[in-house]
């Protein structure tokens, strides 16, 4: 590992080695780039999500209803509610591929001094002294913003310091709808939902502009000079664009898991009713000379799965 320390020019334009703050706040505008535009990216599709697993909401829906001309049919013969799943597999992860930062005649990065001479930083200096640490920081557990540019989930479709990914929901938790199921409206359609929470994506905002330290640079015709400020914004970016879309060790894989201690914003809870009879009801429909029989979902609001949004560094 080769961490180097840039050199600058003080205020008398002397060149001197940068401070620990100067390195700090270039990861943290390192981070505020990533921010602005991640490589490492996240969409919301109808279905068929890449690179994130799927998983499945769950409810009860009534069992059919029966009739008999004579007499209302007994509780033996009707069939109990059921289960319906519903598979969510919204969230698509995509890497954006890029090529390696262009360092043209070894000149492109910051320069340090090493026994007394001066060189060039390459692009494994800037790896090893900016993003190796920005990469941990943006895959740690947190939801702030040097987690910019990476993904939470949340229960609503707003929240401060964060943009909406999709106002479609990644996933969505449901149970059966007990107001809905009368002994009157049988036959009942069996399968009807009430919508307890919806989840949705949320990337997370980058901080305001903070200070940007300039270091220097070998020109083409080898003299040094600082960079600008917007010169070497753009550097920034390209190098951890590069490193988190495409080079192994520095990539993120994004999941769900059963695990808290990986949880990237709200919980994603799968609850259902879990009555184990079912709620037998009858009608007798004098006109028609039917009476009727069916068995509605029933029972105590219980959690059938508990996931997290997390992510991991690979």
């Amino acid at each position: 590992m080769a961490v180097r320390t840039p050199l600058k020019l003080d205020g008398s334009n002397n060149l001197i080695e940068m401070s620990a703050t100067d390195i700090e706040n270039i990861k943290l505008e390192m981070i505020r780039q990533y921010g602005l535009n991640p490589s490492a990216v996240m969409t919301v599709v109808a279905s068929g999500g890449l690179n994130v697993a799927s998983f499945g909401d769950t409810r009860y829906q009534a069992g059919a209803a029966i009739s008999g001309p004579d007499a209302f049919p007994v509780e033996t013969t009707t069939a109990e509610p059921s289960l319906v799943t519903v598979t969510y597999d919204r969230m698509n992860h995509v890497d954006t591929v890029l090529s390696a930062p262009a360092d043209t005649n070894n000149k492109a990065f910051p320069v340090y001094q090493s026994g007394g001479n001066i060189y060039a930083m390459t692009l494994t200096d800037m790896r090893d002294t900016f993003v190796d640490d920005v990469v941990d920081r943006l895959t740690a557990v947190g939801t702030g913003t040097q987690q910019a540019g990476t993904y939470r989930i949340h229960t609503a479709t707003s929240l401060a310091g964060h943009t909406l990914v999709s106002a479609t929901p990644v996933f969505v938790d449901t149970r059966a709808d007990l107001t809905l199921y009368t002994a009157a409206g049988i036959p009942e359609a069996v399968d009807q939902p009430i919508t307890i929470t919806s989840y949705y994506l949320m990337r997370i905002d980058g901080a305001a502009v903070g200070t940007i330290p300039t270091p220097l640079q070998i020109t083409a015709a080898n003299d040094l000079q600082q960079y600008t400020t917007a010169n070497f914004q753009t550097l920034l970016q390209n190098v951890i664009r590069y490193y988190v879309g495409n080079v192994a060790g520095y990539q993120m894989d994004w999941s769900f898991s059963t695990s808290a201690a990986i949880a990237r914003g709200s919980a994603v809870v799968n609850t259902a009713l879990t009555g184990v009879t079912g709620n037998f009801q009858t009608r007798n429909d004098a006109a028609a000379n039917l009476y009727y029989a069916q068995e509605f979902p029933n029972g105590t609001v219980s959690t059938i799965e508990t996931r997290y949004l997390g992510v991991t560094r690979i």
